[in-house]
């Protein structure tokens, strides 16, 4: 015999306020889930997400089957009444978008999303998948901001970055830079640092414990967090205005990118030393770093180049040919791939090896 579900929209239910009592856990846990699946399935398709969360918390048995396969089985026959028929999400779209928001979403996102993953080729994939946003988002808290401090500069800010402990955030506004700490919960100024001219950028080492400032007086300079202090530790010189600059992933190595030239700079003895000046054709506008720190890319107006170490010293690797002017590059999270954005294409890379060298 077949049950039908009452013919109503579908709408996700609030998760109860209060956690099953001992005595109702005490109740449900007994031996009484001996009924068939076919049985428990119809049971289960007339209850509401919040009774079948429930159902989760207080009975293992069920939460088994639950899991295993009645939630597709059960939100089918809620959801998907012959006569109007939800439009399943494709693997695709799971791919391209729910997989990555549910990861960032919370530890619950991230669970069902890697559940999710062991049952692409499921025949009820579409409504694991649709139960299992429906359970992320009944169990969410609401989220609200909140104007907790304020930070002042006479000029209009254009940068802005928290520090990876997230403890610390640099301003950037024309001349000045200003490094605020967070301290019980409130924001306060630490060190204000003045450059002649516009900073042009601000960036935190990987650890947090430096930063490194950009400016067109043809400075970098070099700030050092020692006893909750900032302090001045190097000033970097260039013939030229700095565009930007900007530490490696392990912080051992730091690139300033100017007018005239770019530089690979080392930290020897607590002193950042110029290893290697790397001549462009004009001014290098984009560098960046692969996420393992053993690749560096630059661009100026004419020509883009990869560079590598090799015995202690950085060489071009790679020559990257495009046409326009380079506007941004990005490494894949695993490196081996590069992209490159001009006007109007975006031009993808692959990093392979040979004969002990890398190439495009």
């Amino acid at each position: 015999m077949h049950v039908e579900p009452p013919k109503k929209s579908f709408r996700p239910s609030r998760p109860n306020d209060t956690e099953p009592s001992e005595e109702q856990a005490n109740f449900a846990n007994k031996n009484i889930t001996t009924l068939p699946d076919e049985l428990l399935v119809k049971i289960f398709s007339n209850l509401d997400t919040r009774n079948l969360l429930n159902c989760q918390l207080v009975n293992r048995r069920w939460q088994e089957l639950i899991d295993d396969h009645m939630l597709a089985l059960v939100y089918y026959r809620r959801c998907h009444p012959a006569e109007q028929r939800i439009s399943p999400l494709t693997v695709e779209r799971y791919h391209s978008f729910i997989q990555g928001w549910l990861r960032g979403f919370s530890n619950l996102g991230r669970e069902s999303a890697a559940q999710l993953d062991k049952f692409l080729q499921h025949k009820h994939f579409t409504e694991r998948l649709f139960f299992s946003i429906t359970k992320v988002l009944a169990k969410a808290k609401a989220l609200t901001c909140q104007d907790v401090g304020t930070i002042t500069h006479s000029n209009s800010v254009g940068k802005a970055r928290f520090s990876p402990d997230g403890n610390y955030l640099v301003t950037v506004s024309n001349y000045c830079v200003k490094i605020s700490e967070l301290v019980a919960g409130k924001w306060q100024d630490k060190v204000t640092i003045q450059h002649l001219y516009r900073v042009r950028n601000a960036r935190f080492s990987p650890d947090g414990k430096r930063l490194v400032t950009a400016s067109y007086d043809m400075t970098a300079k070099i700030w050092e967090l020692e006893g909750g202090q900032w302090r001045e530790k190097n000033t970097l010189q260039h013939s030229d205005r700095v565009i930007d600059a900007f530490f490696s992933p392990d912080g051992s190595h730091l690139v300033t990118a100017s007018n005239d030239r770019a530089a690979i700079w080392g930290l020897f003895n607590g002193h950042w030393q110029e290893k290697i000046i790397i001549q462009h054709s004009g001014p290098v506008e984009v560098a960046s770093f692969s996420p393992d720190g053993k690749h560096l890319v630059l661009s100026s107006y004419n020509d883009n180049m990869i560079w590598g170490p090799f015995n202690g010293q950085w060489q071009p690797k790679a020559t990257i040919e495009t046409s326009g002017l380079v506007i941004n590059t990005s490494f894949s999270p695993d490196g081996t791939h590069l992209v490159t954005t001009s006007d109007f294409i975006a031009k993808i890379w692959l990093l392979k090896s040979k004969e002990n060298d890398d190439s495009c």
